[in-house]
């Protein structure tokens, strides 16, 4: 009759210390999940971040471009400027290529 109840406290222990471990195994899982939901609410954070950077360096590289674009045609404008100052050549002969006076004969 002991060995019986020894063998149904066993039984009994058995059962409870396995409901234990499926509890603690559904709350690791439980909270596993919860990270990953947080590991990729932070992933969708960084790749927002990463694209108004990213948008960020496109745009600066257009403004750069438009930039030397802008001061080619001031260059270009400035020596213009600078030969109508002068306006020697146009009374003596000009000799550009691109002059639109008429040489003086």
């Amino acid at each position: 009759m002991l060995t019986t109840l020894v063998a149904v406290i066993s039984i009994v222990v058995a059962v409870v210390g396995f409901i234990i471990n499926l509890i603690a195994i559904g709350i690791y899982i439980g909270k596993l999940e919860g990270f990953k939901d947080l590991v990729n609410y932070k992933f969708d954070e960084q790749d927002k971040k990463l694209e108004k950077h990213n948008n960020f360096i496109t745009r600066l590289y257009e403004v750069e471009r438009k930039q030397g674009i802008d001061e080619k045609e001031i260059e270009v404008a400035n020596h213009r400027i600078k030969d109508l100052e002068k306006g020697e050549h146009h009374e003596k002969g000009c000799n550009s290529l691109d002059c639109r006076c008429k040489p003086a004969q």
